[in-house]
């Protein structure tokens, strides 16, 4: 084993993330390693390693993860894919065997494994190509034991630990899928899968009035109408002991509108617009305060949006009337006409990434005195705070 020349982020265990030099295996102790973790593998004369999962032949191509380089950000890590990959993953294909491109790291004694969906890399250029890999991915994987996630580029990555190897035996040969150990992800995964992806302004003003919903006559009313389907949903199928909805807060409490009471933590619903390119998110001493001790989460539902003012005014026109306004075009040129959501996805804020966040100045009260900064997410960091997401595939045209 040597070290790497570059101290970054590395998994000491699963309540730490600390600063050192990585640990790069050698190919014998990569094989050692592969031996003692996989059953029924065996280091054949190619020098790969082979094995058999029921009547399922594969072979187990294994590169260390280790850090992207300069300059790039000390949680973002990889593996190198090379050319020889996609010469043994077509010659194994040939015989009928099944190639995995599984990624190792290990630091001190965790030892984590990674599998990249071949499908995202075997037809690209194997120029030394890489695959990536981002701190919080490794620390969910040793939470857990087995993580799964979709990046924001729709690469499908698998961390799993020595424990997880049937899971994951079980996911890749049998096509298995495995429920989340993070159990707010299968709740948002059930709402989203229940609601309908195209929403039309007036139908959705609609429905809120119809329920007296207190926040129906809201200007913005995507993100509105979500929080009332949530609401809704947490209602009908009473889960109030995995999240809350937290309304009609007092002044000085904590405003975040999500509690995971099982997980005593935090959490915000957010709506996102495909053009922009930041998620703005809450109060920044707020969120500081609660990662020393916990996670915050961030469930955002992403979406492309029709404008009123392209389809002559007929949500201003309704949401102004209902309201018995004088001005029946007041808020015309932001008014949303219809919106079609195209994926969620859920962020974790914890102390390790908090330093990642950035801060977003509201400028001053009408009093003059300055605003509470909040934090924003940048589009392009989002995968250090990614822990899930699903797009909304059959909805896309």
């Amino acid at each position: 084993m040597q070290l790497s020349s570059v101290k970054v982020e590395q998994i000491f265990n699963k309540s730490d993330v600390i600063i050192d030099y990585g640990e790069i295996l050698s190919n014998d102790e990569i094989v050692k390693i592969a031996l003692d973790t996989f059953d029924n593998v065996e280091l054949k004369d190619d020098g790969y390693i082979y094995g058999r999962y029921d009547k399922t032949d594969f072979c187990l191509y294994f590169k260390n993860i280790s850090y992207l380089g300069n300059p790039h950000p000390i949680y973002k890590k990889r593996i190198q894919i090379p050319n020889t990959f996609k010469e043994l993953y077509d010659n194994n294909m040939n015989r009928n065997i099944k190639t995995l491109l599984i990624g190792i790291y290990k630091y001190k004694n965790n030892i984590l494994f990674c599998d990249f969906d071949t499908s995202t890399y075997v037809n690209k250029k194997m120029n030394n190509s890489s695959a990536h890999i981002y701190t919080i991915d490794l620390l969910k994987g040793l939470e857990t034991d087995f993580f799964q996630k979709n990046d924001k580029r729709g690469n499908k990555i698998t961390v799993f630990t020595k424990n997880a190897k049937n899971e994951f035996y079980k996911y890749k040969f049998e096509h298995t899928e495995i429920e989340s150990k993070i159990e707010i992800v299968n709740t948002f995964d059930a709402f989203f899968k229940s609601i309908s992806k195209e929403w039309f302004g007036i139908d959705c003003y609609k429905e809120m009035i119809q329920s007296g919903y207190n926040n129906k006559f809201q200007s913005e009313w995507a993100g509105f109408y979500l929080e009332y389907l949530l609401d809704l949903y947490i209602t009908e199928h009473h889960l109030y002991d995995i999240v809350r909805y937290l309304q009609n807060k007092k002044e000085n409490e904590i405003d975040l509108d999500l509690y995971f009471s099982k997980i005593n933590s935090y959490g915000d619903l957010k709506t996102h617009s495909d053009s922009s390119s930041g998620i703005l998110g809450n109060d920044l001493q707020t969120i500081e305060e609660l990662v020393k001790s916990g996670k915050v989460y961030y469930v955002v539902c992403n979406h492309e949006t029709n404008y009123d003012k392209d389809y002559e005014f007929e949500v201003t026109k309704f949401w102004n009337k209902e309201q018995h306004k004088s001005d029946i075009l007041s808020y015309s040129n932001k008014m949303k006409h219809d919106v079609r959501l195209r994926s969620y996805f859920i962020l974790e804020i914890n102390k390790f990434n908090f330093k990642y966040l950035n801060i977003y100045n509201q400028g001053k009260n009408s009093n003059g005195d300055a605003r509470n900064p909040k934090i924003s997410i940048n589009i392009n960091d989002i995968d250090n705070f990614l822990i899930h997401m699903v797009e909304f595939i059959e909805d896309k045209k």
